[in-house]
């Protein structure tokens, strides 16, 4: 997809482990409360699964629930800063297991993400501030900059000519969770790659504009740069 780019913004924000392994189990938190416990008992066993390879560490007895499952990574940030990538591999292997394949119409996920957010009221002064998906995006990264809540890394948001939005991700803060996921082969219905960044994206866009939106993966390379861009449906 080459579509000329009409205008583009950055962002950049340094990585606060604490913090993202507070927002990504949030996520996981609206999961349980919408789709019930067999989901946290998946998202329990394969974040386990996912931590203990990362850290060649057998895998620890005793841990049922997201919250002893929170503690347990947390304990783990110095030697793993990226521990939260645990949650996002049980979230999407979780709705492999449970919905037959990652990235159905409306992944665990999205939903919950879409909870999360409007639960919280964050983004309530954004809401009807545009139909723009582009400045959606834009004015809501702003706002999670300015209180320190910003996507690690580097992100571009860009507004193509044919309105859709692509965005840009260099080192990405979701990239250990990405290439398990895709070795294993957790791809969306259509064969595409899922993405936590972009399902991120997509949920905000819907939020603020209240219209529907889906997602593409255009560009895989990791951790330089990765691309994919949002699309009305």
């Amino acid at each position: 997809m080459n579509y000329g780019v009409v205008m583009e913004k950055s962002f950049r924000c340094e990585l606060n482990p604490a913090f993202m392994l507070f927002s990504v189990k949030f996520v996981a938190d609206k999961i349980v409360e919408t789709f019930g416990p067999v989901y946290r008992r998946f998202i329990v066993t394969y974040a386990l699964k996912f931590e203990s390879e990362a850290l060649d560490e057998s895998t620890p007895d005793g841990i049922e629930d997201l919250e002893q499952l929170n503690n347990y990574l947390l304990s783990k940030i110095e030697k793993h800063p990226k521990s939260y990538c645990a949650l996002i591999y049980g979230m999407s292997k979780a709705d492999q297991l449970l919905q037959g394949g990652s990235g159905t119409a409306r992944t665990a996920s999205s939903i919950a993400i879409k909870r999360l957010l409007e639960d919280s009221g964050v983004l309530n002064q954004l809401i009807n501030s545009t139909d723009d998906p582009y400045e959606a995006l834009t004015k809501t990264e702003e706002l999670f900059v300015s209180i320190n809540t910003g996507l690690p890394g580097e992100v571009k948001f860009q507004k193509l000519v044919d309105g859709n939005v692509r965005v840009i991700v260099s080192d990405c803060p979701f990239l250990d969770a990405c290439e398990k996921m895709r070795f294993e082969g957790l791809w969306r219905p259509d064969g595409t790659p899922e993405c936590y960044l972009l399902t991120r994206s997509m949920v905000v866009a819907e939020i603020i504009t209240h219209k529907r939106y889906d997602y593409r993966v255009e560009d895989l390379n990791p951790p330089e740069s990765c691309k994919g861009y949002l699309f009305p449906i």
